[in-house]
C-alpha cells in the first residue's frame, strides 16, 4: 500500500523502481519500529485504553541498543507513540466500535494486487445504521505523507471496505475511514467522491502493470 502511494508521485524511473523492489523483495531490509507499530495496531482496538502505549514506551526505554541504527529506531519510535498520545484518540475514535478481523486484506486493480492491510477495521451502530470504518497509520520520520497522499489511502480504505468486508445492511461511511500520518501529524478521513481517487488509481494500476511486462 505504501509503495502503491509513494508510485502516484514518483518520476518514470523511480514507478520503475518500485515496480523492481516488488518483484525482487529485499528480505535484508531493516524493519524498522516493529515494536512501536505493534503496539499502536492493539492500542487502536480500544483507544479508551493508554496503557498498552504506556507500557510501550517503558520497554523501549529499557532495550539496550547493539549499534547506533538501533539506538535511532528506538529513539524514533518512543517519539512516534509520543505523538499518537498527544493525538488524543479516545476524542476522535467514536466510542463503543466493534473490531473486526476481516480474511481479505487486499484488493485488486487493473491486475495490480494492493496490500490494504488496515491496522483497524470496525462496526459502528448510529442511529440504527451499521456502519463500517478503517483506520491505517504511516510512520516514517524521514518521508511522512502529504495531504493528497494522506486522502488517497484514506479513499482506498473505502473502496476496499466497499469491495471486501461491507455485509449486508451495512454501509461503509466515508467519515469513519481514517489515514493517519504519525509524523506528519496528519489525520483524515475519505472523500465522499470515491470515484475521483478510483479512476486514478486505475490509471495508475496500468501504467504500473506495463512497466512489469517491460521489466
Amino acid at each position: 500500500m505504501n509503495q502503491f502511494i509513494e508510485a502516484g508521485q514518483a518520476t518514470p524511473r523511480g514507478k520503475a523502481r518500485i515496480v523492481e523492489q516488488q518483484l525482487n523483495v529485499n528480505k535484508l531490509l531493516t524493519p524498522w519500529y516493529q515494536l512501536a507499530k505493534n503496539r499502536m495496531k492493539v492500542y487502536f482496538r480500544d483507544v479508551a485504553k493508554t496503557g498498552v502505549l504506556k507500557q510501550a514506551l517503558d520497554d523501549l526505554k529499557n532495550k539496550v541498543p547493539k549499534d547506533d541504527k538501533a539506538k535511532n529506531n528506538i529513539t524514533v519510535s518512543i517519539e512516534a507513540i509520543h505523538k499518537v498520545m498527544e493525538m488524543g484518540f479516545e476524542h476522535i475514535l467514536v466510542n463503543g466500535y466493534e473490531v473486526l478481523f476481516p480474511d481479505q486484506k487486499n484488493i485488486e486493480i487493473e491486475g495490480i494486487n494492493i496490500n490494504v492491510n488496515p491496522e483497524l477495521v470496525y462496526r459502528y451502530v448510529e442511529d440504527g445504521v451499521v456502519k463500517i470504518g478503517a483506520l491505517k497509520f504511516h510512520v516514517s520520520k524521514s518521508k511522512p505523507f502529504g495531504l493528497q497522499q494522506s486522502k488517497s489511502i484514506a479513499n482506498i480504505l473505502r473502496i476496499y471496505l466497499q469491495e471486501k468486508v461491507v455485509g449486508p445492511g451495512e454501509v461503509v461511511d466515508s467519515t469513519l475511514c481514517w489515514a493517519y500520518d504519525v509524523f506528519g501529524e496528519r489525520l483524515v478521513h475519505a472523500d465522499d467522491n470515491v470515484m475521483v481517487t478510483a479512476a486514478e488509481a486505475k490509471e495508475l494500476c496500468k501504467e504500473l502493470a506495463k512497466i512489469y511486462h517491460e521489466i
